[in-house]
């Protein structure tokens, strides 16, 4: 081999080994991430070593009322609506389940209901002048320190939840007219009140106070 063979030769092998491999030559990099000293740099919100994760569509999203997120956007549960489930959707109908009497007067403005024992209670549900439902039966004796609940059957929709019921109590009287023993007017639904199914019939200074077990429609 000439002198000069030789040199070229030994030139070329210093040359090569002086070279530093590119840390990025193997490297990719998906979803318009980039390599940077053989990591990549992830764009766009994507994560991994590749830039292969997508971004989570609902980080940082909210769902209220038992709603969950889905691919960025709230799937609210019944009865509400809105970007964040926090509005509320008004019923078509509430049903009425039970009505449970939870106060009465014991005595009549001081004389017993009746003659030798207590009231026999049953209540009356109305809407305006029409009565909705009026209990077949009647609770014999009724003692004041006790409930009584009284449960509709079939049950019954009040189709109109934002107007304005009545709910009265009775004592039954097998000769004369039945006697009045007071009675709570009540609105079943407002726009905040969070689809409570016990509804407490009990307005300060109340004579009669009752409890609705209910369920509601949409």
């Amino acid at each position: 081999m000439s002198r000069l063979l030789l040199l070229l030769s030994m030139l070329s092998f210093f040359v090569t080994s002086c070279k530093k491999d590119d840390p990025c030559d193997d490297k990719v990099c998906f979803n318009g991430g980039t390599c940077v000293d053989g990591t990549c740099v992830c764009a766009n919100g994507y994560s991994g070593a590749s830039c292969e994760t997508a971004p989570d569509a609902c980080a940082g999203i909210t769902c209220l009322n038992g709603g969950y997120c889905a691919n960025g956007s709230c799937v609210c549960s019944q009865g509400y609506t809105g970007s964040d489930c926090s509005q509320q959707v008004a019923p078509t109908a509430i049903r009425i389940n039970s009505i449970k009497v939870t106060a009465f007067p014991a005595t009549d403005g001081g004389a017993g209901w009746d003659l030798t024992s207590g009231p026999d209670i049953f209540p009356i549900l109305s809407l305006g002048a029409s009565t909705i439902w009026e209990s077949p039966t009647s609770n014999q004796n009724a003692d004041p320190a006790q409930d009584y609940t009284f449960t509709p059957n079939p049950t019954f929709n009040l189709t109109s939840p934002s107007s304005q019921y009545t709910l009265t109590l009775y004592d039954f009287d097998d000769f004369d007219a039945n006697d009045w023993m007071g009675g709570v007017n009540f609105t079943p639904y407002n726009s905040s009140n969070g689809f409570p199914t016990t509804i407490i019939l009990a307005p300060g200074g109340a004579a009669v106070t009752f409890s609705l077990n209910v369920s509601y429609i949409w």
